[in-house]
């Protein structure tokens, strides 16, 4: 469910993008020198925005290094590390054991198996960091599994229930800045769910697994533009909480994500659906 919120990297600059780049691979160390190699299979594109914009708003000091790593070890990359990697290493691996939980309920296959049980031990540490957020992100997926055992076709319910969970994740502190990352967490989550329940549509008929759109199942049009409208919405909201945030740090990186990256990747998907459907 994760890997959508992307940059795009034409409308980079080489220093912004070995920036970005920067935070991607100073959490891809974290988790490995905190939660184990296995940690750094979960890593994503998402984590790495809820980074970029936790560490434009509260600005903590960093670590910079120049160091290889296992994909390239004779080449060295820029990785930046400060609190709020920590921060969000923790969430990667709360999101990652509680899924695999999920993902348990229904289907007992042997990887989704092993991935749990190694994850179990890692989850300790973030747990006892935070709770309150571990508790959160549980009861939000705990919601979203019963709604999906129930084949609700409620689409603003199913993905507002994924949203709340984001909302939890980027509201990381109790200050000023709360309500706009609140807002944009939530509609972030939106975003995510509805594009992945529209990308697994097909998938998800052919498994009999549950699909919030399956309804629209030969109705390919008609759901492109409800998706188009729905992600648009939740795009336009995000993109207000940011502009509110007034940001000073990193503005380029974020706003091409939020205004380039995220539009391209949805519509690619949009389009890819509908030209699959037509072949």
């Amino acid at each position: 469910m994760f890997g959508y919120v992307k940059i795009n990297k034409m409308d980079l600059t080489f220093r912004e993008y070995e920036h970005y780049r920067g935070y991607y691979c100073g959490l891809c160390k974290y988790l490995k020198d905190n939660h184990g190699e296995i940690s750094r299979l979960s890593l994503n594109y998402d984590i790495t925005f809820l980074i970029l914009v936790l560490t434009s708003v509260y600005r903590p000091k960093a670590d910079v290094l120049e160091e290889g790593c296992i994909v390239n070890p004779f080449k060295k990359k820029k990785k930046i590390i400060n609190e709020i990697t920590e921060y969000a290493a923790s969430m990667n691996v709360l999101l990652t054991y509680y899924k695999l939980e999920d993902n348990l309920k229904d289907d007992k296959g042997i990887k989704d198996i092993l991935a749990y049980n190694i994850y179990k031990g890692k989850l300790k540490l973030a747990y006892e960091k935070y709770p309150k957020k571990a508790e959160v992100i549980k009861e939000q997926l705990d919601i979203l599994y019963s709604l999906e055992q129930e084949k609700n076709i409620n689409i603003d319910l199913v993905s507002n229930t994924f949203g709340k969970l984001m909302s939890e994740i980027f509201a990381y502190k109790e200050d000023e800045y709360e309500k706009d990352l609140r807002k944009i967490g939530f509609n972030v989550g939106k975003y995510i769910y509805i594009l992945d329940a529209y990308e697994d549509l097909d998938k998800d008929y052919k498994k009999g697994s549950y699909n919030p759109f399956i309804e629209y199942i030969d109705k390919r049009e008609e759901l492109k533009e409800k998706v188009d409208k729905l992600i648009s919405m939740s795009l336009g909201m995000l993109g207000r909480s940011i502009d509110n945030l007034n940001l000073k740090m990193n503005t380029a990186i974020i706003e091409n994500i939020v205004y380039s990256g995220v539009y391209l990747r949805y519509q690619n998907i949009l389009e890819k659906g509908c030209e699959t459907n037509v072949q």
